[in-house]
């Protein structure tokens, strides 16, 4: 489904009414003792007004032409860094640096494997990606396609937090969570999870479905299709809003 940019601006418009997560954040942490447990750099907030427009990719999408990107009107992209313990995607750093060249914000995400040692998963994602102040938030994707037979809930659970702690504490910056409504519900219902913004996937709805650990907090990003077509990219591309939230992180910057 090709994404009208025009039907983008009075969605993102009307996000900015509605949208759960547009509440201030400064109510997440209420004591001087947790602002100051919290990363101290926060992601870039929106510097226009209307939707902040962005798309995620890997080295499926071949060579990118970043500047017909930057031309159909995107503001950020973000691009898969790493898998597992030990895979790299080849293109990350040349589609980080096409990204910078044409003025997009660009962020880094990890594909999570459950059964896989967790800190050598940090360690691949950080020995692979470079974060500077400005970059997107780092991003660690969690969806069934890294899951395996017969891994435990909480083991998962706790795995997973220490990848983000050890990231966090690495890159002074506190990584997002990307998920869709039913695997969150089903493996991601720890508490802690909501110390993380939201990367919601949910397609050709009106409103994501929110999972529970985060119907506090609302949404960061929303990726609203999966089969988004732009210039400058080759094949179909996900297509991603980015919250207009006015008080994003108000908290970790006091």
């Amino acid at each position: 489904m090709k994404i009208k940019y025009l039907s983008l601006a009075i969605i993102g418009l009307m996000l900015a009414c509605n949208n759960p997560s547009s509440t201030d954040n400064s109510k997440k942490e209420d004591t001087t003792t947790a602002n100051q447990e919290k990363a101290v750099t926060p992601p870039p907030a929106p510097t226009k007004t209307g939707p902040v427009l962005g798309i995620d990719v890997s080295h499926f999408q071949g060579d990118i032409n970043w500047q017909e990107i930057k031309a159909a009107r995107l503001d950020f992209a973000y691009d898969k860094a790493t898998q597992g313990e030990d895979y790299k995607d080849p293109d990350y750093l040349h589609n980080r640096e096409g990204a910078h060249a044409v003025g997009l914000i660009h962020g880094g995400y990890h594909f999570y494997v459950a059964g896989d040692n967790p800190d050598k998963q940090a360690a691949n994602f950080l020995s692979a990606v470079t974060y500077e102040e400005g970059d997107m938030p780092p991003v660690l994707d969690l969806e069934q396609g890294g899951m395996k037979p017969g891994i435990n809930t909480k083991t998962y659970q706790q795995n997973v937090l220490k990848w983000l702690q050890t990231v966090e504490s690495k890159l002074n910056v506190r990584p997002v969570v990307y998920t869709n409504h039913p695997f969150g519900n089903q493996y991601l219902d720890h508490p802690d999870f909501a110390k993380y913004d939201l990367w919601i996937a949910e397609y050709e709805v009106d409103t994501p479905q929110i999972p529970n650990a985060w119907k506090n907090e609302g949404w960061l990003i929303w990726q609203r299709t999966e089969r988004g077509k732009v210039e400058g990219a080759v094949g179909n591309v996900d297509h991603d809003l980015y919250s207009p939230k006015a008080n994003f992180h108000k908290a970790d910057m006091e």
